[in-house]
């Protein structure tokens, strides 16, 4: 089987390119035949893709030509190498609705699978009344059509489906909700490095509580900031480290403004991106991950922080939440300053719910999150997919 993924696929993404690389490698393991075409933003630093090589699967970038804000993704070249290249593959996995590939894949008679990837999330879609119009204009003039064409629509969780159907209500059957998987052996390890104690000597022999994800509206930092100041009024051994890119913009300025506000600089330290041995250290380093996000489709930390056994804090618009819920895995909160700080005290100041907690995120990690299994069940689509 032979499948050609258009996705953005550069570290800056987040969450989904680390389970989308860590899935198309073990998609390669079990015989299938993979190629990735990608738009890179226009000034990216190629330098930064240098772990392509390494790859069982071939990728391929493209500069987009255009400013997203006009058009989304937009390349000459990459929509020409779509053209060659699908000719080639026996389906196409289209990741994303509102990217320009998305439209240009409609037209090329060649069957396709749907992962919105979080686009139809409903909280996140209403947010910027603007971008909002441009989206209902897509949506009636082709993204409609996008959805019919597909053979399924890929989603995360049954929350995501659930939002989807309030956009898409005839396409139910069309829906196969799979989840995002990790590589546990990632995860699954007791050695902790020094990188960032060296790095952040701030955070030496403090209680740390980790947030990782991009530095968006969206993740709730500004509940997250006040809530964590009045943790640390009470205990000035309490950390906050913000693990994290800057989305382009100029939020994670914005955020580090709130953090000087609130007085609480000395108390929070700033990473920036964290991948490999360091990010694994933040995780085996914490006492517990929080990310209180107004809308997410799943939420890729927070299964690596229980991988790693560490007590998380969710607010009940993540994708996960029913799940973590259901499994005593986690503290479910609400969207407001006052529930995150209580959901996060508890945790703390807890230590056998701590353990607890942990011992069920790590099972329901192994159940449900393995990503052995879900690529199983992903080539079950696939195959699928070739058989309507």
């Amino acid at each position: 089987m032979k499948i050609l993924y258009l996705v953005g696929f550069y570290p800056e993404i987040g969450g989904p390119f680390t389970v989308i690389l860590n899935l198309l490698k073990k998609l390669s393991q079990k015989n299938i035949e993979i190629k990735v075409l990608s738009p890179v933003p226009k000034n990216y630093d190629i330098n930064k893709l240098e772990f392509i090589q390494e790859l069982p699967y071939e990728v391929e970038y493209f500069r987009e030509d255009l400013p997203r804000s006009v058009m989304p993704s937009f390349s000459l070249k990459l929509l020409k190498r779509i053209m060659e290249e699908s000719k080639n593959y026996d389906l196409i996995h289209l990741n994303g609705i509102f990217d320009s590939y998305a439209i240009f894949t409609f037209f090329i008679n060649k069957p396709y699978v749907l992962s919105p990837q979080g686009a139809l999330m409903i909280n996140a879609y209403n947010k910027i009344f603007i971008k909002k119009i441009k989206k209902n204009i897509f949506i009636n003039m082709i993204g409609g059509r996008i959805v019919k064409k597909a053979k399924f629509i890929h989603l995360l969780t049954n929350i995501e489906k659930k939002d989807f159907l309030s956009f898409f209500p005839k396409y139910e059957n069309k829906i196969k909700v799979i989840p995002n998987g990790l590589n546990l052996n990632d995860f699954n390890t007791s050695i902790v490095s020094e990188n960032l104690i060296k790095k952040f000597p701030a955070i030496k022999n403090k209680k740390l509580i980790l947030y990782l994800s991009r530095i968006n509206w969206i993740k709730g930092l500004d509940l997250l900031f006040p809530a964590f100041t009045k943790l640390v009024k009470e205990n000035s051994d309490y950390h906050l480290l913000v693990a994290g890119d800057d989305d382009g913009d100029g939020y994670a300025l914005k955020m580090k403004n709130l953090v000087k506000e609130l007085g609480i600089s000395d108390s929070v330290t700033f990473t920036g991106l964290l991948v490999g041995e360091d990010k694994i250290e933040a995780f085996k380093r914490a006492e517990i991950f929080a990310l209180p996000s107004y809308s997410e489709n799943f939420g890729v930390a927070i299964i690596e922080a229980m991988a790693c056994g560490v007590p998380v804090v969710i607010s009940n618009k993540v994708g996960l939440c029913d799940d973590v819920k259901k499994n005593k895995a986690g503290i479910i909160v609400e969207n407001n300053i006052e529930s995150v700080y209580y959901g996060m005290k508890t945790l703390l100041e807890n230590k056998n719910l701590r353990i607890e907690i942990s011992k069920n995120a790590q099972k329901m990690v192994k159940e449900y999150y393995d990503i052995d299994k879900v690529a199983d069940s992903m080539i079950e689509m696939y195959e699928e997919v070739l058989k309507i």
